[in-house]
């Protein structure tokens, strides 16, 4: 009988954090709409509906997944600890920047934060004789960087003084590359960072010549589906929206600074 009240009580729980959010009635809204309009404009009907089933797709976890996968997936979990040793465990910071007047483990952002957790993690899997360095400032202007933040939460969560080192200068993925290379040379390392944005962050590595072991974190593509993913929601509109963008920034830096593999070519004709 508990077991029964227990079961009717989650499924309240998930109606009424459906029935909170936004984007199904937006959905619904849109649906309304296409149909008042096929009885004035067949196009506009149309345009209408293409909107509905495009936020409609962008915004349940199978249709978000298909864009996340891909990036996520590009790299496994590091599980076990290299065979080499390491210089660092580096940590890119989400790059979000944080606020001074919270406490310093709920002002980061929530990928600085799966990273912090991630790093240490590694960290503590390689041993004592790496360093823990934290790197990123802050992409908006006005806004504090969140490296000296994630130094700062790591020695509050145990990691020792003199392990934690920090920069906050670079503001983007390119930079990061640039100021770990100036820090570590050709010494190897372990490169933390949100699993989606993993594959953009290698590929800004190799482009400089350095070849880190990826310890990719934060994963949110579903390994499987219940009902109610097939419902539109809010925070998955968010990953689509996420995943969108860094198939975006990763075209952009293709674009911008050519691929890794240009990289290595144009070496070896040089050679």
């Amino acid at each position: 009988m508990r077991a029964v009240l227990l079961g009717s009580e989650l499924g309240l729980t998930e109606v009424g954090a459906a029935l909170a959010d936004p984007v199904p009635w937006i959905c619904l809204a849109l649906v309304v709409a296409t149909v008042w309009a096929a009885r004035h404009s067949r196009l506009l009907s149309a345009l209408l509906g293409m909107c509905v089933l495009i936020l409609y797709v962008l915004s349940v976890a199978p249709g978000s997944d298909l864009l996340l996968r891909p990036l996520e997936e590009a790299f496994p979990a590091l599980a076990q600890v290299p065979v080499e040793p390491v210089a660092a465990v580096v940590v890119l910071s989400g790059g979000d920047g944080w606020w001074a007047d919270r406490p310093v483990t709920s002002a980061l952002s929530t990928s600085s934060t799966d990273r912090l957790v991630e790093g240490i993690r590694v960290w503590r899997l390689v041993g004592e004789g790496a360093k823990l360095f934290m790197v990123g400032g802050s992409g908006v202007p006005g806004v504090q960087a969140e490296a000296p933040a994630l130094a700062q939460a790591a020695r509050t969560l145990g990691v020792p003084e003199g392990v934690v080192v920090w920069e906050s200068a670079s503001r983007n993925t390119h930079e990061n590359a640039l100021a770990v290379r100036a820090f570590l040379e050709d010494r190897p390392f372990i490169l933390v960072t949100s699993a989606f944005h993993m594959p953009r962050a290698m590929e800004a590595f190799r482009r400089l010549g350095m070849e880190p072991i990826p310890a990719p974190c934060g994963h949110a593509a579903r390994l499987a589906y219940s009902g109610w993913n097939w419902l539109p929601q809010a925070q998955t509109l968010w990953r689509s929206a996420q995943a969108l963008r860094e198939h975006v920034a990763r075209a952009w830096y293709r674009f911008r600074h050519g691929s890794a593999q240009d990289v290595v070519v144009s070496e070896a004709g040089h050679s």
